[in-house]
């Protein structure tokens, strides 16, 4: 039996979302969660780790345990289980999600098993029991880890709400009987650490709702994250006692509807719903349209209302937008074009920023951590799940509370845990993956949109004949130049490639273009101190 354990986080650290983690004890190795993050760098959708660590451990990897189903702890999994087939454990809600992300990319045969709170397993030397938290979504689940070397407690994203609503669960009775047992080491969600006090509870932000959608006299959009079914019933129910119908707007306000309705999270709702075509057949306060779309994303329901694009539905005038949501940092530029385009248009918009009770986040605030802390009493503190700033005051936490072992990792750092340390051993290789459309995106793609990105492109297209320039090549611009200028300078280059491969015997369309790349690139540079991609293409018998 093994004397230490590790614990490797992949994604998730400095950074908001691709949370993944990795616990290795002996010949046992569990992948915790296996998430994306979204973004818009070099024309990629979507972001996950770089797993290539973990799946070169393939023979001691025995599962991937989900505490919850939002994106950034499930998205990356079907990217995952394209190279390694292990098991997946997860809870209900959230083995629903991935059911769906898993037939999308046509993966069958995935052995996905689930695990709602309160189970156990025994994965290699490993046990697993889940205990229930309080958090955004449905099912959201922490993990007790029995170990060689002792407890460890991996809290998922969590709260803790004084007077939660149904469905929410947490399960303080189980934590503190595990620490009467004695917690070796408490892993931690650090997202709320700068949030002073507790976090508002989902009670409160429905009553938000319920007091402005009444009060709001034509159309209502409520926007709010797809994956909150809290959020989501209590919009149905207030539309429903208001005597207004809802138009579900979105794939995936649809798709979270339909699997809370399905675990039984929303009641019957056929009567209520409507599709966007007949929404404009009703009275502006017979309607509320339910949207996704709450971070500025370009191709949601709710920026096409706001650009007034959408082929179906149309905002006017008067009509009320509220953003029952936050902004996840780094999406506030397009958040903001959307709002701003609404008040333009003289629509009410109802935010966060200036109404903080129309929203309730998933993450527990310092007081809450605090509580977290003092509940399970642990040995030794690590706080994830954020950034460094958010992990470092998470930390300050601990030590307040007196915990006398504290760690700050990033990801691929190795933590060692043995009974008596805590330490930094090593660091593993991570990185970022990026996703367009349902694949990877090679590293040379990268490089060569960042190269078009900021530099432009040149193409010089060849004609040859028996292994000679046949006539002046043609070149082609985009980014480099402005019009004025683009077709003499087009021209020059394309005069000084013919120049260089006049006459000039070429083995291969590769040593063409090859060729042709150099000359212009020489020209570029010496003659307009430019670097952009400069590609070539041969048209003809060599």
């Amino acid at each position: 039996m093994t004397d230490s354990l590790r614990f490797i986080p992949m994604g998730g650290l400095n950074e908001v979302g691709m949370n993944c983690a990795a616990v290795a004890c002996g010949d046992t190795t569990i992948a915790i969660d296996c998430g994306i993050g979204f973004t818009d760098e070099d024309g990629a959708e979507l972001v996950h780790p770089d797993f290539s660590w973990l799946q070169a451990r393939r023979e001691s990897l025995r599962a991937i345990v989900i505490t919850h189903g939002h994106e950034d702890h499930i998205g990356a999994l079907p990217y995952f289980l394209k190279e390694v087939r292990v098991p997946v454990y997860a809870p209900p809600y959230a083995a629903a999600l991935i059911e769906d992300r898993l037939a999308e990319h046509r993966l069958k045969d995935v052995d996905l098993r689930v695990s709602p709170a309160g189970s156990r397993e025994q994965i290699g030397s490993i046990s697993v029991e889940r205990f229930s938290v309080h958090h955004s979504i449905a099912d959201a689940t922490g993990l007790i880890l029995d170990t060689p070397v002792g407890t460890v407690v991996h809290t998922g994203d969590f709260k803790i709400e004084s007077d939660p609503c149904e469905g929410q669960q947490f399960d303080r009775t189980r934590l503190e009987e595990v620490a009467r047992r004695g917690v070796r080491l408490l892993l931690s969600d650090s997202t709320g650490a700068d949030v002073e006090g507790r976090s508002r509870i989902e009670r409160d932000a429905e009553a938000a709702l319920e007091r402005w959608i009444a009060r709001s006299p034509h159309r209502v959009v409520v926007a709010t994250f797809s994956s909150n079914a809290f959020r989501l019933r209590a919009a149905l129910r207030i539309a429903r006692e208001q005597g207004r119908k809802v138009c579900l707007l979105g794939m995936s306000v649809n798709k979270h509807t339909e699997t809370a309705r399905a675990l039984g999270l929303i009641p019957a709702i056929d009567s209520l719903l409507i599709p966007p075509e007949e929404v404009s057949a009703l009275r502006r306060d017979e309607v509320l349209i339910l949207a996704a779309g709450t971070q500025g994303e370009r191709a949601s329901g709710l920026t096409r209302l706001a650009r007034d694009e959408h082929s179906r539905l149309h905002l006017e005038a008067g009509d009320t937008v509220i953003f029952s949501s936050r902004i996840i940092p780094g999406n506030e530029l397009g958040v903001l074009d959307v709002i701003n385009r609404f008040e333009r248009r003289g629509l009410e918009v109802i935010t966060r920023d200036e109404h903080p009770e129309v929203h309730a986040s998933g993450h527990g605030s310092r007081e809450e951590q605090r509580t977290m802390i003092q509940i399970l009493r642990p040995e030794a503190f690590v706080p994830v799940h954020g950034t460094h700033h958010h992990q470092r005051r998470h930390l300050e936490l601990a030590q307040e509370e007196g915990i006398g072992q504290t760690q700050l990792v990033e990801n691929g750092s190795v933590l060692e845990v043995t009974r008596n340390a805590l330490r930094i051993v090593d660091t593993v290789p991570v990185g970022r993956v990026y996703i367009d459309g349902m694949q990877p995106l090679a590293e040379e793609v990268i490089a060569e949109r960042r190269a078009m990105g900021s530099s432009g492109l040149i193409t010089v297209l060849l004609s040859l004949k028996n292994g000679r320039l046949r006539q002046v090549p043609r070149v082609l611009s985009k980014g480099v130049f402005g019009p004025r200028d683009r077709a003499r300078v087009e021209r020059k280059i394309a005069e000084h490639v013919r120049d260089r491969l006049k006459g000039r015997p070429l083995a291969s369309p590769i040593e063409a273009e090859e060729a042709a790349i150099e000359a212009a690139r020489r020209f570029l540079v010496h003659n307009h101190r430019k670097r952009p991609l400069i590609v070539a293409d041969v048209n003809g018998e060599t």
